[in-house]
Formats: structure tokens, sequence, C-alpha cells
């Protein structure tokens, strides 16, 4: 009778060995088995803007009144960056003060979006076509009011 009881617990016990062989060089799947070194974003992805400006802005326009004569000046500075070098793309950057509310730093951003725009309408009227111009927007703590800047690139 003993051996009857081993042959019946033996044969359970031999199938579980081979597949104990077969599944023990196994992992579980995690996000190591898709993507073991996730890649890095293209640094083009990461907005220029949201870094601090080395580059020497074209034209300032500061907000300092509700409607400040700028037309002139850009016109003129575009021109000027045209003849020296055509097909210049332009970023127009709003720059925006911090402020202590929230209700108070949203209209302040959205009065910076609109200044933006309305500055690259201009800089479009000029004859400069609208792929070439990128709209940005950045709040800056050192500023005192709103302005928009015009860089080259």
């Amino acid at each position: 009778m003993p051996r009857r009881t081993a042959t019946r617990i033996c044969p359970p016990l031999l199938l579980l060995v081979p597949l104990l062989m077969v599944f023990g060089g196994c992992t579980l799947i995690d996000q190591r088995t898709f993507a073991p070194e996730p890649d890095m974003p293209a640094p083009t992805l990461i907005a220029g803007a949201a870094l601090p400006e080395n580059r020497v802005p074209l034209v300032t326009i500061r907000y300092e009144t509700a409607s400040p004569a700028y037309q002139g000046p850009l016109n003129a500075a575009v021109k000027a960056a045209e003849s020296q070098r055509p097909n210049l793309e332009y970023d127009v950057v709003a720059i925006i003060p911090r402020v202590r509310t929230p209700d108070a730093q949203a209209a302040q951003i959205n009065a910076g979006q609109t200044d933006a725009a309305e500055i690259m309408r201009a800089i479009v009227m000029t004859g400069i076509q609208d792929n070439r111009v990128r709209l940005f927007a950045r709040i800056d703590p050192k500023a005192e009011t709103r302005e928009v800047r015009v860089y080259v690139r």
C-alpha cells in the first residue's frame, strides 16, 4: 500500500517540476518591460518662454498706459530687422507681473495675452507671414507692469 500512495502523489509533482522550470525564468510585466529606459523629451518640447530670457528684445512695449503708442517704433524695428536678415522669425512674449490674488492674476494673464496677440497682428500687418510669429506669455515676479517683448530668431 505505501507504494500506491507514492505513485498517486508523484505524478502531480512530476508535472509541477517542468512547469517550474519553464516559468522560473519569467518576470512580471511592468514599466520596465516595454520601456526599460524612458525617453527624455526633445529639447524643442520644453517651452522656451518658461526659461529666463538671455536675448535682447528687438522692441519692448510697456503697458503703463492703456494704449501705448507702439505702432511707429514697432514697424520701424521690424522693417530694419528684415532688411538685415530677411525671413526672420519673431517671438512675441507677454511679460506679466505677479499679483497677490488669483482673480487679479487671471485678469493680468488675460490682458497680457490680448496685448501679445495685438502686437502679433501689428507685425503681420507689416507684411510678415503669421507662421513666422510665435506667441508666449510668462509671469515675471520682477516685472512692475505688463509689457510685450519682441525677439528675433
